[in-house]
């Protein structure tokens, strides 16, 4: 549900960062150095707002091993209040943030040189910055790590054989382009860990066989066109999104674009199915909700919106907001447990009260 609103604040408050989260310094050999991460205008500061600790301390995050350190393997301590990005989580963590996502501190970067299509099986891009709108992959086994790229990157579609796996890596999307798949990362058969996403109409788009993990994605670019609806992950089928602090936080513009909510999933071409949300940070966001549940158009109105199933919400904490609904209107909605497979597990608000599913 995507809500239509008033921008005029959004234009005196000033708009949302989808800038760049690295500083850098030159290098005598001609590279960058990684030096600090900022994250966004959302940063760490929890969006609209999560409150104190959600349920009980557990064991460690199975997504990120329960560890609060950095994309570079340091130990860093929690540093910023519960349930917000780099604040401690319910499972003995913290959320991914900045600092806990994107290009290790101290990390030389240099251009990358090659093609923006790679066709090279295992090709392997590291501490690179890549300049590819799209960086298109059509090989098996790609591997990019540690680097800054200024676009997006994506398999086009299922079914061919190719894949990729990206983490500790930072990926700015750029303005809204119009396009469908105007994704940070997309569209199927990758893995994607500790990134830091922000920029397009959307971060991730797992539209089949992906997994997303310890990652923060955020901060989607505005669209003055009044065209786009945004989010921060859409789901498709075969989604395993774990342990990510989520936000879509796109401004408003009339008459229609603006955040649908931090993760969408819609039947218009396939049913949503066989998707995995297990705890992640559900932030308070500008959209009409803080997650869809896959059964959106279920009266017909979507071709395969009443075909959901296997759609599993644990251990997810959602933060209140403002409103007190997370999203504009409601938490979750198009979530039926009727279907088959659909489970809605211990998933809590941000002060650990438990939070009921909703269809």
């Amino acid at each position: 549900m995507h809500r239509r609103s008033v921008w005029l604040g959004w234009l005196i408050l000033g708009c949302p960062s989808s800038g760049s989260a690295t500083g850098t310094e030159a290098d005598t050999t001609g590279g960058e150095i990684v030096t600090a991460t900022s994250g966004g205008t959302s940063g760490g500061g929890g969006g609209e707002g999560g409150s104190t600790g959600a349920g009980s301390s557990g064991e460690a995050s199975e997504g990120s091993d329960g560890s609060s350190g950095d994309s570079g393997g340091v130990a860093l301590p929690c540093d910023a209040p519960a349930n917000t990005p780099g604040g401690p989580d319910p499972f003995g963590g913290c959320w991914p943030d900045a600092k806990r996502t994107g290009i290790p501190a101290g990390t030389t970067l240099t251009e990358y040189d090659g093609d923006c299509t790679i066709t090279q099986d295992g090709a392997e891009i590291d501490a690179k910055t890549v300049t590819c709108d799209p960086l298109v992959v059509r090989a098996a086994d790609v591997r990019i790590t540690r680097t800054k790229i200024n676009g997006s990157v994506l398999v086009e579609a299922p079914g061919m054989g190719y894949s990729f796996a990206i983490s500790d890596s930072e990926i700015d999307a750029g303005p809204v382009q119009g396009t469908d798949d105007d994704s940070g990362i997309g569209k199927s058969d990758f893995t994607a860990t500790r990134v830091d996403v922000y920029g397009g109409k959307r971060g991730v788009w797992c539209e089949f066989a992906c997994s997303v993990t310890d990652s923060w994605i955020h901060d989607q670019a505005p669209d003055p066109t009044g065209t786009a609806h945004e989010s921060a992950v859409r789901m498709g089928d075969g989604s395993t999104i774990e342990h990510n602090s989520i936000l879509c936080n796109a401004p408003d513009f009339p008459p229609d674009a603006g955040c649908s909510a931090d993760l969408t999933g819609y039947g218009d071409f396939a049913p949503i199915q066989n998707n995995t949300i297990h705890r992640n940070l559900f932030m308070a966001t500008t959209g009409g909700a803080c997650a869809y549940g896959g059964s959106s158009g279920d009266d017909g109105s979507k071709p395969y919106g009443d075909q959901a199933n296997h759609i599993v919400f644990e251990e997810n904490v959602f933060q209140r907001g403002r409103g007190g609904q997370c999203g504009y209107y409601f938490p979750i909605t198009d979530f039926d447990e009727t279907r088959p497979g659909n489970q809605w597990i211990a998933n809590v608000w941000d002060d650990g009260t438990p939070l009921p599913p909703a269809n």
